[in-house]
């Protein structure tokens, strides 16, 4: 069911900000019917930091 589907992704997004406020470190996040893209990246360092690899550690996890 669509509806489903889209219930899990905004569970997971809501998941993914609880990381992310307890890593103070916020992704993009888009979400569009079924699918959720998030993009890590520290803008004020224009690209990559430790911090994006710490959360996507996290995120990670939460799909194991």
């Amino acid at each position: 069911m669509a509806i489903y589907r889209f219930y899990r992704g905004h569970g997971f997004i809501n998941k993914v900000a609880i990381l992310a406020e307890r890593h103070g470190h916020h992704p993009e996040i888009f979400n569009v019917y079924n699918r959720v893209r998030l993009t890590l990246a520290t803008h004020d360092a224009g690209g990559l930091t430790q911090k994006d690899f710490d959360l996507a550690t996290a995120i990670d996890e939460l799909l194991s």
